[in-house]
């Protein structure tokens, strides 16, 4: 274990507070010991659970550390679990490797599975010290629980010395590509900022040239957003979808307050696909997670029948004030909601997860309240939520069955509900769904199928039968994509001609905009300036490098915009209070 042995450095770290001379601080302390985790960045290769940074609040000698003037210690190790073999959460073995650069927690963590290797980015400075220009660090596994970090060299490097750095932002990856949604930037994230700030758009990494991207708002499906959670569902679609879900719309120029941040509920999902940038929205049925919500986790996985299922567990109501302990599953392509059983281990927020094993969903770490000093029920701050079952545990199964949909989200399927679906748009259809003219499929043999179909408000044609896009072979799947482009055209134009006589709806990101069941923006925007009823801003159309002096929206706020839509004032000072949680 990597720890602090001597009683000066405990003083520097506590910032006064001296324990006696043979007392240490752990990155992973013994399961009686241990208090809570929170912040910290997972993920998954071959058969071991890493994870990177965060905090970590321990006893020592029985007693707390309330009296220092910090009750938790920055995690300077990377810890490894081996998911080869099964156990429980109070006596598995947190492996700890060591990392060269101070610790950092809310960092965006990319994964090359092909490579076996991973990178951490942006996050706060934990205690606002040892802060360095920005970074990007790689992580090469060794196949055995270890590994080495190095500090990567981005290709564009002029773009990257320039990004804001910054935590809180939406992160996931594809197998080439991640990506890092929205943010925010404050005193805990770069040394002498002075004041917090909200930041527009998104920063993608390609993991094989490692060439960034600085994503102003054309190149995102949002203008603001901070502490929401994206998933990368292979799936659907030609190049797979990013779902993003919950967080908050919070203004650019003026100070941004969580607690009257605008939400982005979890019932108009938005996603977008990573190569072209297109994005969609879908409204979803069954039990809604109530909102605001934000620094919640979520992990899913792919099931036997071409769908995917994703976990939704916990997170904070920031203008309620109130940690949520419940735990919800997203069903796709039917994009309805199951409630499943809240979390023994009580209310949490700052916590992540990462589907392990071939059913189980791990959630790491976690707090419910300012303060450190209460013991979290989950050992080690470990606990496994298992998709099948639908059941919270402290014991990993490797050797579990492969997963399959609970037998009531399954139901939903069989049942017909899933032609009920209103499809926002036939692009979008086309990506979750495959049409034909017969009834020839058997329900029976494809649960995602029927004989009958509701069409989407948009469709002109009544097909006679649907089925999931993602259980047809793949050969159709390039074909299909073929005819979404082509929908997808023909849509946009028929949606512009409809909406010249149309009664616009509230503008996005207004509180109407997400009271009103029935109005939708196919991208959900939170920009007062927008003009309602307008048509939504472009998106890039592929994937192009960009120059080392792009205008970025989320650093030289003060220059004339180039687009009349978007307006940025000049950041305006504020409190350099950070935010603790």
């Amino acid at each position: 274990m990597r720890s602090y042995h001597t009683a000066s450095s405990l003083l520097a770290l506590l910032g006064g507070f001296q324990y006696a001379l043979g007392e240490e601080l752990s990155d992973a302390p013994p399961a009686k010991d241990f208090l809570r985790r929170a912040g910290a960045s997972p993920t998954l290769i071959g058969n071991y659970v890493y994870f990177d940074g965060g905090e970590i609040s321990q006893l020592l000698d029985g007693k707390t550390l309330k009296e220092s003037k910090r009750s938790s210690n920055a995690v300077n190790s990377t810890i490894s679990i081996d998911m080869s073999k099964s156990w429980t959460a109070s006596e598995v073995t947190l492996r700890t490797i060591e990392r060269p650069w101070p610790s950092k927690s809310n960092q965006a963590l990319w994964t090359d599975q092909e490579t076996g290797t991973f990178w951490v980015w942006g996050g706060k400075w934990i205690g606002g010290k040892n802060m360095v220009p920005n970074e990007i660090w790689k992580f090469t596994t060794d196949g055995n629980g270890g590994g080495r970090w190095a500090k990567e060299i981005p290709a564009n490097p002029g773009l990257f010395n320039d990004l804001e750095q910054y935590e809180h932002g939406a992160w996931a990856n594809t197998a080439t590509t991640g990506f890092s949604i929205g943010g925010m930037a404050s005193g805990w994230t770069k040394k002498y900022r002075g004041g917090n700030q909200v930041i527009p758009g998104m920063v993608a990494f390609n993991m094989k040239t490692k060439v960034f991207q600085n994503g102003t708002t054309a190149f995102s499906p949002f203008d603001t957003l901070a502490a929401a959670s994206a998933q990368f569902v292979p799936t659907f679609g030609a190049n797979g979808l990013v779902m993003v879900f919950g967080g908050l719309a919070l203004p650019v120029a003026s100070e941004p307050k969580w607690e009257t941040g605008i939400p982005y509920d979890l019932r108009n999902l938005t996603f977008f696909d990573p190569e072209t940038k297109d994005a969609y929205w879908q409204i979803a049925s069954g039990t809604i997670p109530p909102s605001p919500r934000s620094q919640f986790c979520v992990a899913g996985f792919e099931n036997s029948d071409g769908g995917y299922e994703i976990l939704l567990s916990g997170g904070y109501n920031h203008r309620d004030k109130y940690y949520y302990g419940d735990s919800y599953i997203l069903s796709l392509p039917g994009f309805v909601w199951t409630r499943v059983p809240d979390s023994p281990a009580g209310n949490r927020a700052y916590h992540h997860c990462v589907s392990v094993g071939k059913r189980q969903v791990l959630s790491i770490g976690g707090t419910k309240g300012p303060g450190w000093d209460d013991a979290d029920l989950a050992p080690q701050g470990l606990t496994l939520f298992d998709m099948t079952d639908l059941k919270w545990k402290d014991s990993y199964d490797a050797d579990a069955a492969a997963y399959e949909r609970a037998p009531d989200i399954k139901t939903w399927y069989t049942n017909g509900s899933f032609d009920a679906v209103e499809w926002s748009s036939d692009s979008v259809q086309r990506l979750f769904v495959t049409k034909s003219t017969t009834d020839s499929q058997d329900p029976a043999q494809d649960p995602g199928s029927s004989t009958t179909s509701t069409p989407s408000p948009s469709a002109s044609v009544k097909p006679e039968s649907s089925t999931p896009v993602a259980a047809i072979a793949g050969g159709v799947v390039g074909g299909v994509a073929g005819i979404a482009l082509i929908g997808a055209v023909a849509w946009l134009l028929l949606r512009r001609r409809r909406n010249r006589n149309a009664t616009p709806g509230p503008f996005p990101g207004s509180e109407d905009a997400y009271s009103d069941g029935h109005y939708a923006p196919e991208v959900v925007k939170a920009n007062p300036t927008v003009t309602p009823g307008a048509s939504p801003l472009g998106f890039k159309t592929g994937v192009v490098e960009l120059t080392s002096q792009p205008s970025h929206a989320e650093l030289d706020v003060g220059a004339t915009p180039t687009n009349p839509l978007l307006h940025y004032s000049a950041p305006v000072e504020m409190d350099a209070t950070p935010i603790r949680y």
